[in-house]
């Protein structure tokens, strides 16, 4: 664990080594934070995965830079077929913790399969077509898309709960059960479900069976025998011969010469007619089919289209959080090597800094810091590049001068030594349009007259 306020390894005690600060209440916090993952590593192992989702939540909220509590929220949701937003906390965890993170792992393997999610965006479509079914009323439909959509994700919860629910709706509650009795088997503590198991219970009206009276001595002749078979009693005639099987045969004698007398005066003359009446009843049906898929085809690429511009803005968002984030550690790294006084590299760091992605109070930092360290910067900056001139080491002059110069143009030693560096290194059309300057901004000064001189040569 490191410390909030300068980075330094923090020990077992309540303030950091290098800097001071009290980090009590800072080393609690992960503590709880890695308490409640551990609560939701224990409930996930016996698939308390709705319980699972609340613990990893809360210790996300307390740290949401816990790579290890958001990747195994990932996993969770990935195994109650919640595909999407398993990606989105992988790669949440993967901007937070860069090496040597597992979900670079789990991302790989759901990318490397082009058949899965090209799955998974058919099963999110096909979800969305089911709701648009229900809203319509259509719930024959929506139980059609559904079985074809769980056919391929058999993990998707909610898919099974709605399922259940429009089973529910037609009264088929023996199919209803057997689908939250596949949610238990997944999750075993859904809240969700348990609810809904308690509202088909009430449906069903479940209640103790009452058993039948067992029957009385006396209410049997003696012509008869009584034996209970389960939680019946059954009662049969003594001495009664069953002919059943001899009926039983007469009975098929007579309907087969019934079958055929039917067949000979009334199927064969009306056969043809029904066939032709078959077909025109086959190419009416085909017709409204095609009309209907055609119909369906329009709504699915109007769809398609929406979720493509979903898709297009949440790349955008994702896009411009990662550039925010980036600004905002330049701007800290800035803050840090001006708190370890190295302020060219602070200058270096607030470079790099896109001051439009920055909050209000970045900016006002940015403002104060970049203030701060622009003076000091100009003096190293200028120092370091006129002990490089003298060396003759110009590259390193000119690359220090010409920052100098960038940042304060009032540095007019830097301007001349500037192309007195460049003149050194033998880049004589630079040095040209810097002799030029310090003729143009210092005019009647040694420095000038000697950079006419200088540059008369270089003709």
């Amino acid at each position: 664990m490191k410390c909030f306020n300068c980075g330094a390894e923090l020990t077992a005690s309540d303030y950091c080594s290098q800097c001071g600060a009290d980090v009590s209440r800072y080393c609690r916090l992960f503590q709880t934070s890695n308490a409640y993952y551990n609560e939701g590593l224990e409930k996930a192992r016996v698939r308390d995965l709705t319980g699972a989702v609340i613990s990893l939540r809360q210790s996300l909220k307390i740290n949401k830079k816990n790579t290890n509590a958001r990747n195994l929220l990932g996993l969770v949701q990935f195994e109650m077929g919640e595909v999407v937003e398993a990606l989105s906390q992988w790669i949440i965890s993967k901007n937070f913790q860069k090496e040597d993170n597992l979900a670079d792992y789990y991302i790989n393997a759901v990318q490397k399969n082009p058949a899965r999610l090209n799955t998974i965006s058919t099963t999110i479509k096909k979800y969305n077509q089911s709701l648009f079914y229900c809203e319509q009323g259509s719930y024959d439909l929506a139980i059609i898309q559904l079985k074809k959509i769980l056919s391929s994700n058999r993990n998707l919860l909610k898919g099974h709960e709605l399922l259940a629910l429009l089973y529910m709706k037609t009264d088929n509650y023996s199919r209803a059960r057997a689908e939250l009795e596949t949610v238990l088997e997944i999750d075993r503590t859904n809240t969700r479900t348990l609810r809904y198991i308690k509202e088909l219970d009430d449906a069903e009206g479940r209640h103790p069976h009452s058993r039948q009276a067992p029957v009385e001595e006396g209410q049997v002749s003696k012509d008869s025998i009584a034996y209970v078979s389960g939680n019946e009693t059954i009662i049969q005639p003594v001495g009664v011969k069953d002919n059943s099987g001899l009926h039983s045969v007469i009975n098929v004698a007579i309907g087969v010469a019934i079958g055929v007398a039917v067949m000979w005066f009334l199927i064969m003359p009306a056969q043809q007619q029904r066939k032709s009446a078959e077909l025109n009843d086959a190419v009416a049906e085909y017709s409204d089919q095609v009309e209907s898929k055609t119909a369906a085809l329009e709504s699915l690429q109007v769809e398609m289209d929406a979720l493509e511009e979903e898709a297009e803005a949440a790349v955008q968002a994702a896009g411009e959080a990662a550039e925010k984030l980036a600004s905002h550690e330049e701007l800290l790294k800035a803050y840090r090597a001006f708190a370890e006084e190295n302020p060219a590299g602070a200058l270096e760091r607030l470079e790099a800094v896109n001051q439009e992605t920055l909050t209000e109070d970045g900016k006002v930092m940015y403002d104060s810091l970049f203030a701060q360290v622009g003076e000091e910067a100009v003096k190293e900056l200028y120092q370091t590049g006129y002990n490089a001139y003298r060396a003759k080491e110009y590259e390193t002059a000119i690359e220090n001068l010409k920052k100098c110069y960038d940042l304060d143009s009032e540095q007019r030693d830097a301007l001349y030594f500037l192309a007195r560096s460049y003149h050194g290194a033998g880049d004589t059309e630079n040095a040209k349009i810097y002799y030029q300057k310090v003729i143009d901004e210092m005019p009647g000064t040694r420095a000038a007259s000697d950079s006419a001189k200088f540059m008369a040569g270089l003709e």
